[in-house]
């Protein structure tokens, strides 16, 4: 029994199985890595093209709404938004020519891919731009 516990044999099969595993999951990490690169460039994308219509329109709700479903549709991510704008008529969401909007958008992932661990990782994008639209 000692000698065969002292014995090396397999022992070369053991480092290729661990190294394989290591490698296995270096990769899976690095995978979603890339994955959250791309989902905080769809972000960023949405929260531009979001922040482009409200100033457009000098306020923050009917086109937008649209657009915010035209963007998920064409992305696939569904994120929560909040505006913050000094506001020349709330019941409209109206702002004033030159005044600022701001957007937050936000968007929770997972890392994937380590069985039953989940990590949530929230990603954020943040724009503003001033108001395009002279209101009466």
């Amino acid at each position: 029994m000692k000698k065969l516990m002292k014995s090396k044999r397999g022992d070369g099969y053991i480092d290729v199985v661990i190294a394989v595993l290591v490698s296995m999951m270096l990769l899976v990490m690095a995978l979603n890595i890339f994955s959250f690169f791309t989902l905080k460039q769809d972000l960023d994308y949405f929260t531009k093209e979001m922040l482009e219509v409200a100033t457009a329109e000098g306020r923050t709700n009917g086109e937008v709404y649209t657009r915010y479903y035209e963007l998920a549709d064409e992305t696939g991510i569904y994120p929560s938004y909040w505006w913050t704008a000094d506001y020349y008529n709330l019941s409209y969401r109206a702002v004033q020519l030159g005044d600022p909007i701001k957007i937050t958008m936000y968007c929770t992932t997972y890392v994937k891919g380590f069985g039953i661990f989940k990590i949530p990782v929230t990603l954020t994008a943040t724009h503003s731009g001033l108001s395009e639209q002279y209101w009466k």
